[in-house]
């Protein structure tokens, strides 16, 4: 059982929720766990749908947040309560309440999510700085990223090593292809 993230944009427009649902559902049906992020917009759409799908989805699959449980955004936290409750894990960072304690452990929660993955899939809205950087690092380490660029593939960044091509089985979604030696 291998887990993939599903991460994203803070300002995910809410009409993308079942979109993000469907890659939960997809990815959850090819036997992976999922993991994400904690935070409103992807990461709550993401939650939802684990949770919604009871302890079979929650069980083996995490959250990640940057500080303790005390600083996740309220729209989140009876998710989180009801994700814990059915199995899942929630992975605390050490973040304080200061605003640049805050954004260095979010960069951290970042990169502890793609440490923890087989593979990444990111629905990216506006510039999604906290995304991109969650798929400069999937890139670098070399594992499959998928992207969703919510607002059009001229968006898409461009990253050394690939490119950026439709990706056939997700309507929407980019997947990125590594050169090869």
């Amino acid at each position: 059982m291998s887990i993939w993230s599903v991460i994203g944009s803070r300002h995910l427009p809410a009409s993308w929720a079942s979109q993000v649902d469907s890659v939960v559902a997809l990815l959850l049906a090819r036997g992976h766990r999922i993991c994400s992020g904690g935070a409103v917009g992807t990461d709550l759409y993401c939650l939802r749908s684990l949770v919604r799908r009871g302890s079979v989805a929650c069980q083996g699959s995490s959250v990640f947040v940057p500080g303790g449980l005390s600083l996740v955004p309220s729209a989140c936290a009876s998710w989180l309560d009801r994700f814990v409750s059915l199995g899942g894990e929630v992975v605390e960072g050490s973040a304080s309440s200061s605003r640049p304690d805050y954004v260095a452990a979010l960069l951290i929660r970042n990169c502890s999510i793609v440490r923890a993955s087989a593979g990444v899939v990111a629905f990216v809205s506006g510039s999604s700085a906290g995304s991109w950087f969650t798929v400069h690092q999937a890139v670098r380490r070399g594992l499959p990223v998928v992207a969703f660029p919510v607002d059009g593939p001229a968006l898409l960044r461009r990253f050394a090593g690939g490119r950026w091509v439709p990706c056939r089985s997700l309507a929407g979604a980019y997947q990125f292809h590594y050169f090869k030696d």
